[in-house]
């Protein structure tokens, strides 16, 4: 069987036309870092890295979230202890207003420097749920001529489970929720004359009552809200425990997440990025084959300048 002239040049072509072509993708590979850049070269591992990007990129969305939840925590924690130092030096002023050595005149400055406590303490109640900004939900007020802090709750926090996979734990109440303001500054139901119900932060009423009892000088009355000034401690320092709980719960579980991302990034990588040194194997091969075969078809087509002068 005779081998035309013209079907040599067409597999001569065609060979190294493959090779510069082959040489071209490997480059592509290396300098791009991807093994697969476009659908054709790998349909099956291109359809696994593309599940793969997707999933790193939802547990980076997961990581993101719990990083503003901590941060949210951690300044309701610091709320929770910045009210938690008021509450202290009431307590210190209590104390000393007991001592019966305080004239009357000291006496009602340590009442204005309660009362200045109370506006401060509403202040660090309303930022005790961490956000950006603090919530209008307590609010130094006068019902019925008697001067309280009443409470608004805020919108209710999503209670149903939703999502898949870590997206599913992370909408869990007990993460997304820090606390309870009504609860920590002891929010207990009444109604006013009128008999419309109110919410009274009962927390306040023993600094209003130390103010007005350190005005009136009745010592003896200062000294039995020592006690109850304790308790309104143990209750801040509760929830701050509470806090710290919750931020405990997330750093492990941020832990875990990004545990589960780094295997994913391994396989991905394994799957999708571009080992440098094959590629360089590659290339060389595709140039010594270029090269064998430019070679042969040299001897086998007699392409010299002898032949012309012949």
């Amino acid at each position: 069987m005779r081998i035309s002239t013209h079907l040599f040049y067409k597999n001569l072509l065609s060979s190294i036309h493959r090779e510069h072509l082959g040489a071209a993708r490997v480059q592509e590979q290396i300098a791009s870092g991807r093994r697969i850049n476009r659908l054709s070269e790998d349909p099956a591992a291109l359809s696994q890295v593309l599940s793969l990007r997707t999933a790193t990129s939802e547990i980076r969305d997961y990581v993101l979230s719990i990083d503003l939840q901590r941060s949210r925590l951690n300044r309701a924690e610091e709320a929770l202890a910045q009210a938690t130092q008021v509450m202290q030096d009431a307590r210190v002023m209590a104390v000393q207003g007991a001592t019966g050595t305080y004239s009357p005149s000291d006496l009602k400055n340590l009442a204005f420097e309660v009362d200045r406590m109370i506006t401060a303490l509403v202040g660090f109640a309303n930022a005790s749920r961490g956000g950006v900004k603090p919530e209008g939900l307590f609010e130094r007020t006068v019902v019925d001529g008697q001067e309280m802090v009443v409470y608004t709750p805020p919108e209710v926090w999503l209670e149903q489970v939703t999502g898949e996979g870590w997206g599913r734990v992370l909408t869990l109440n007990k993460l997304v929720e820090t606390i309870d303001p009504g609860q920590v500054f002891q929010v207990e139901a009444m109604k006013d004359e009128g008999g419309n119900p109110v919410l009274r932060a009962t927390m306040f009423d023993a600094l209003f009552d130390l103010r007005d009892r350190l005005m009136a000088g009745e010592q003896s009355g200062v000294a039995g809200l020592i006690g109850v000034l304790e308790g309104h401690i143990d209750t801040l320092l509760q929830g701050r425990g509470d806090l710290g709980s919750r931020g405990y719960q997330l750093e492990k579980l941020q832990a875990q997440i990004q545990i589960q991302n780094e295997q994913l990034t391994e396989v991905l990588s394994k799957i999708g990025d571009t080992d440098v040194a094959e590629a360089v194997i590659r290339i060389n091969r595709h140039e010594l084959v270029l090269q064998a075969t430019l070679s042969t078809a040299a001897r086998l087509m007699h392409v010299s300048l002898l032949n012309y002068l012949r």
